[in-house]
């Protein structure tokens, strides 16, 4: 059984911006020197990350200080650059000719310090029916700008991440909003790229806890949830063997 695989960030991320799920969707558009600018002058802080790529490999923030004056961070290092001629230099030198985008930067939310965003995996499962099988936390390693596990980061459950700011109930009643945020997604995604079985989907939430897909992955890992999570693991196993991921080469 075929499974659907799309790697553009791209082509998932304009299919989510013209649908009904567009205000949990940052400004994201393609790289390019105006585009840079422009994001910038609006909103202080960008993301540029490549259209086609894991584990948080390749991203950088970009933060506008007073003036022209820019901060660009790639895992722990920062650089200063005094205008925007010399920042889109220094980006271009390190991408090459490779597509990236440029996207809202999130201001998210911290835990002792250290930022995290969530991991909502969404499947088919054996009604064919999109499901929410796990919440996961992802907070970042210290001074670094992304969160994903094979960068440092470390798993922690929402209630651990979301205890000093929010009671039992409302923990709840965000993840209800999650687990629905990430079967709309499914819906919403399998309407353009039919056989689509299961997606890992990076929400963060900003300091109103307003949640924001930053992307969403179609080929998540799974075995992580085998010690973080074991009921759901047993779920999420049955159902991807269901729909034939452990029989694809």
């Amino acid at each position: 059984m075929s499974i659907r695989r799309v790697f553009s960030k791209w082509k998932k991320t304009r299919n989510l911006q013209s649908s009904s799920l567009k205000r949990y969707i940052p400004e994201t558009a393609i790289f390019n020197y105006d585009r840079l600018g422009e994001m910038l002058t609006r909103h202080k802080m960008v993301y540029v990350k490549p259209d086609k790529g894991t584990h948080g490999n390749g991203v950088m923030r970009v933060k506008q200080h007073s003036g022209t004056s820019f901060e660009l961070r790639e895992g722990v290092s920062t650089q200063t650059l005094n205008s925007l001629d010399s920042l889109h230099a220094a980006i271009k030198t390190r991408i090459g000719k490779r597509m990236y985008l440029v996207q809202k930067g999130i201001h998210m939310m911290t835990h002792r310090g250290r930022k995290f965003d969530l991991r909502v995996l969404v499947q088919k499962n054996l009604d064919n029916k999109w499901e929410s099988m796990s919440i996961l936390g992802r907070k970042a390693a210290a001074h670094k700008i992304v969160t994903n596990v094979s960068n440092g980061g470390k798993m922690e459950t929402l209630s651990k991440l979301l205890h000093s700011r929010l009671n039992d109930a409302s923990i709840r009643r965000l993840g209800r909003e999650l687990e629905q945020l990430g079967v709309s997604t499914g819906r919403e995604l399998s309407r353009t790229y039919k056989g689509l079985k299961e997606l890992g989907i990076d929400i963060a939430l900003d300091k109103s806890m307003h949640p924001w897909i930053l992307e969403v992955n179609t080929n998540p890992a799974i075995y992580v949830y085998r010690t973080f999570d074991p009921r759901a693991y047993r779920r999420i196993f049955r159902n991807a063997k269901a729909y034939g991921r452990f029989g694809q080469k």
